[in-house]
Order: C-alpha cells, then sequence, then structure tokens
C-alpha cells in the first residue's frame, strides 16, 4: 500500500516536471521512464523522501542545463 506522503510527493514532483519539462505530456514520460543518473523511473524514487529528494534534484539539474 502507498502511503500519503507517496502519493502527495508523486503529485508534486509530477507538477515540478511539468514546470520543467513543458508539459504534462512529457512529464509523464520522464516520470514513467528510467532516468539514465536516477538509475530508476522517477514514478518508484517518489515513494520515499530521500527518492524524491533525488528526483527534484535531477529536475533541477535539467531546469538549469546541467548534464544529468
Amino acid at each position: 500500500m502507498v502511503g500519503f506522503n507517496a502519493v502527495a510527493n508523486g503529485e508534486m514532483v509530477f507538477e515540478r516536471a511539468v514546470e520543467v519539462l513543458g508539459t504534462a505530456e512529457r512529464a509523464a514520460e520522464w516520470m514513467g521512464c528510467k532516468d539514465s543518473q536516477l538509475g530508476v523511473k522517477p514514478d518508484d524514487l517518489v515513494k520515499t523522501d530521500d527518492g524524491t529528494a533525488q528526483v527534484l534534484h535531477c529536475l533541477r539539474r535539467l531546469e538549469l542545463g546541467h548534464p544529468v
């Protein structure tokens, strides 16, 4: 069972991904694909607070144009 925090984290990260990636479609695709820096799907990581922090850091690097 996924806890409330995981659901809230997932929603917050998805909204941030839309801001960074430009559309909900691109954000959903990114969240569901294995990311090379993260090593897993962002969707899987947002189930924990540490994983959420990793995904947000990755999005920030993308936003700033840094290699990920």
